[in-house]
């Protein structure tokens, strides 16, 4: 009897040991880091730019809010339109400024149903994979609400989660690795914009 309590516990120990040191991954899978020249060069004039973002999400298909993520990504936006030196002056709020820039930020979420039961079955020796595509959709009107431009870039992140990934979490977690694609996705937006002459 003694024996059989001492195995219970050993077991209870081992699964908590198991799901304690499960940790996830997140890897970048597209587009490779940004090589262009940055900040572009500039073309004459700097206008002032009035930037409004928002964002939401599609999980399986459900329409989800973005949540917490956006203020990373939102901030990643505000970053690459102030380091491009293309602008005199970015606001963020509603005011009168040479150029608008609506930017919608939208993650895909997408998850194989059946991995991830397994996954959960086996207390992730089978590792869960969760693909989300990260689209930047950017349109450019003047002040007076004229159409210059518009474009969509996409970039896509993978997360791993799985037993024995927590002593190297901290060093690939969504939140660090997302907002760099965001911010890479608006250096191209604002680069092939630049390109076209829209400003």
């Amino acid at each position: 009897m003694a024996l059989t309590a001492v195995r219970r516990e050993s077991l209870a120990l081992a699964l908590a040991v198991a799901v304690s040191s499960a940790g996830c991954v997140t890897v970048r899978s597209a587009p490779p880091a940004f090589t262009d020249v940055w900040p572009p060069a500039e073309g004459g004039p700097r206008p002032t730019l009035t930037l409004v973002v928002s964002g939401g999400a599609v999980v399986d298909g459900i329409p989800r809010d973005l949540g917490p993520i956006l203020d990373d990504w939102g901030w990643a936006t505000n970053r690459a339109y102030r380091e491009s030196g293309l602008f005199s002056d970015v606001l963020l709020r509603a005011g009168r400024s040479d150029l608008h820039a609506a930017v919608t930020l939208r993650a895909e979420v997408q998850q194989s149903d059946v991995l991830t039961a397994l996954s959960y079955l086996t207390l992730l020796i089978i590792p869960n994979v969760v693909t989300t595509e990260i689209i930047v959709a950017t349109s450019i009107t003047t002040d007076k609400g004229e159409p210059l431009g518009t474009i969509e870039v996409r970039g896509r992140s993978r997360t791993w989660y799985q037993l024995l990934l927590l002593p190297v979490t901290p060093f690939f977690e969504p939140h660090g690795v997302s907002p760099e694609i965001v911010y890479d996705l608006n250096r191209q937006t604002i680069a092939t914009l630049h390109g076209r002459g829209v400003f």
